[in-house]
């Protein structure tokens, strides 16, 4: 109900400025039940926490999560939905949404109404801290899958959907028209729209611009900033969780939504250290209907220590590294966060439109790009290329270079721009 949507949006804002502490008396409130509610609703939680000896009593506040196993998205697309749903929900009130399936097989999420209202709240304050009014004009630009699942606000927005399987040209004339005063999109698709405009002296003349869905390296940040000439907000979200973390103005990091999830950064099950690299592991605090506990994402991230300059209380994630299958390895096996290395590299290459690298075994890379109209590749570029890239992924790394046309999407709408199909740890980077 629209009520209950707006009795959360209060709530959020005013956690905003609140005491820390508070915040984590709330946490651990809101935890302590789920994990209740899990373990006597939900069988595979309830089988998983008695196979490790592990009762609701047992988890007091966030630091007890460690008791917990880790639930990875393998384990549970092996097993029948009904295993995961609440046995007291009601499952004909509930929405069933897909992940985007990006780095496999589609996962079913089951939402209720509860959650829907909260989750659309969430949204609502981080986009209302960046300026976000409720006249604006909004063009999303995503996969269509996703055009009718906006929540709470986005119902109030005026709103154009763009779909990113429409051609560049297409996509530009649709903004044109409708004029947006904010566009929300994925990076690479929206680096596109900003060469478009530079190069065609389009009209499009946004406010804002919120991106997500795909990472945001520094130099695609700037070529979409430059190129709408407005400040980019990177959000970090989920089908399974929804937002996760947000950027302010200070563009300090990305702020935590500690009020609706538990993020942990772990590696090889243990906590890092504010600095350090692990992966993303969430515990959900208001899906009764499909509680997932210490759920690994598949996400790279590192904790901050200090707090935002901007005063607000959600702790921050000092950065987001992307995907563990666009984390990429040298030729003996150790680490390397790639995106922002190829993302420099092609920067300084002035005729790269656009690239993606696929990593298929570890002595090998595949790096795919589309020139600028115009321009050329010469023997000295590509040499000047591979010395650079051989002296992070070892001389005996195998480069292709392919020079195309064109550059698929994934299924699920995006344009990613490294992929690995090495399994990699964390713990050795070069990175």
């Amino acid at each position: 109900m629209f009520f209950h949507y707006l009795f959360h949006l209060h709530q959020l804002r005013s956690n905003l400025y609140a005491d820390r502490s508070k915040l984590r008396k709330q946490q651990c409130k809101k935890l302590r039940a789920m994990v209740r509610h899990t373990y006597e609703n939900v069988h595979f939680y309830h089988r998983k926490f008695d196979e490790a000896g592990i009762k609701p009593d047992d988890v007091r506040s966030v630091d007890d999560l460690c008791k917990l196993p880790v639930t990875t998205k393998s384990e549970i697309q092996k097993i029948p939905l009904k295993s995961l749903i609440s046995r007291n929900a009601d499952v004909g009130s509930c929405v069933r949404e897909m992940t985007s399936g990006s780095t496999g097989v589609p996962l079913t999420i089951v939402n209720d109404g509860a959650w829907r209202d909260f989750a659309g709240a969430v949204w609502a304050r981080a986009l209302l801290e960046n300026g976000l009014r409720l006249q604006d004009r909004m063009a999303i630009v995503k996969n269509p899958r996703y055009f009718q699942k906006e929540k709470g606000l986005f119902r109030l927005l005026r709103r154009k959907h763009v779909s990113v399987f429409d051609s560049i040209d297409r996509q530009m004339r649709l903004l044109e028209d409708y004029r947006p005063h904010v566009i929300k999109g994925y990076p690479q698709s929206l680096v596109l729209l900003a060469a478009a405009k530079r190069d065609e002296g389009s009209s499009v003349d946004p406010r804002l611009i919120f991106t997500g869905g795909e990472l945001l390296d520094r130099n695609h940040r700037e070529l979409i900033s430059s190129g709408f000439g407005c400040e980019v907000f990177d959000c970090f979200g989920c089908v399974e969780f929804g937002l996760l973390m947000w950027e302010c103005r200070e563009h300090a990091g990305y702020h935590m939504n500690v009020d609706g999830v538990v993020t942990e950064f772990l590696d090889n099950g243990d906590m890092v250290s504010p600095g350090e690299r692990g992966a993303i592991t969430c515990t959900g605090l208001n899906n009764f209907a499909m509680p997932l506990i210490r759920y690994e994402l598949d996400d790279v991230g590192i904790p901050a220590e200090d707090p935002c300059p901007c005063g607000r209380s959600l702790p921050l994630a000092e950065a987001l590294e992307g995907r563990v299958d666009d984390i990429l390895t040298d030729v003996e096996g150790g680490v390397v966060y790639a995106s922002s290395f190829f993302a420099n590299l092609f920067t300084h290459w002035r005729g790269v439109r656009q690239f993606k690298v696929i990593q298929e075994r570890r002595d090998k890379l595949t790096i795919q790009l589309i020139l600028v109209e115009g321009a050329a590749v010469g023997d000295t570029v590509l040499e000047k290329a591979k010395a650079k890239i051989k002296r992070v992924f070892g001389e005996g790394m195998n480069l292709e270079f392919q020079i195309l046309e064109k550059i698929d999407r994934d299924p699920s709408g995006k344009l990613r721009t490294v992929i690995s199909h090495v399994p990699v740890g964390l713990a050795r980077s070069n990175g």
